[in-house]
């Protein structure tokens, strides 16, 4: 006698199944994610003029350090998140975006838990061209394989100044239209 074939409810279960066990899976992910923005503070325990904010979903501190804008004149604030390969990436928040804005495999990403960089004012940042990492360049994060992120800002032909990293490629490396874009023109954090 041939095998019958699973009925439509079985399969609707198994498939609901499925979807409950990636459901579950990503909740995990982001649990860790959230508990990966506490590393994140400790990292900033090498930079001690700078002080980062813990936030989270789109939240703003107040003092925060703007630092962009973007085509219609928001302000964009510097952020980096931790990234679930162990990367510290800084980045750009703006409202009513939902997390930190970040650049990683080519591709633009939403980190829902974050710090934002709190403005201390001159005595503590400038802004240096860069055609390279300057000397006095503020490190704010690392990369995977441990390379020094240091905070950019580009300004695009649509008026806007958007906020990416500067690794060891020497260009600044910003997300748009939820891709990577590379800017050879560019100013660095820096301690003045």
């Amino acid at each position: 006698m041939p095998r019958r074939d699973r009925t439509p409810r079985a399969r609707i279960q198994s498939y609901q199944r499925v979807r409950t066990v990636k459901f579950v899976t990503h909740l995990r992910r982001l649990a860790l994610a959230a508990l990966a923005t506490g590393a994140v503070a400790a990292a900033a325990a090498n930079e001690p003029d700078l002080h980062w904010v813990a936030a989270s979903r789109g939240t703003i501190p107040k003092g925060s350090l703007a630092v962009g804008k973007d085509a219609n004149g928001k302000a964009l604030y510097a952020c980096r998140a931790r990234l679930a390969n162990g990367a510290d990436v800084p980045g750009m928040i703006r409202e009513p975006l939902i997390g930190c804005s970040v650049v990683h495999g080519g591709l633009q990403w939403s980190i829902a838990a974050y710090q934002v960089l709190r403005d201390d004012g001159p005595k503590v940042m400038g802004w240096a061209p860069g055609a390279s990492v300057p000397p006095r360049a503020h490190r704010v994060g690392r990369d995977v394989d441990g390379t020094a992120l240091f905070l950019c800002r580009a300004k695009r032909a649509d008026g806007s100044v958007l906020v990416g990293k500067l690794g060891s490629s020497g260009a600044c490396v910003y997300g748009f239209a939820g891709k990577e874009e590379i800017a050879g023109d560019f100013e660095v954090l820096v301690r003045p």
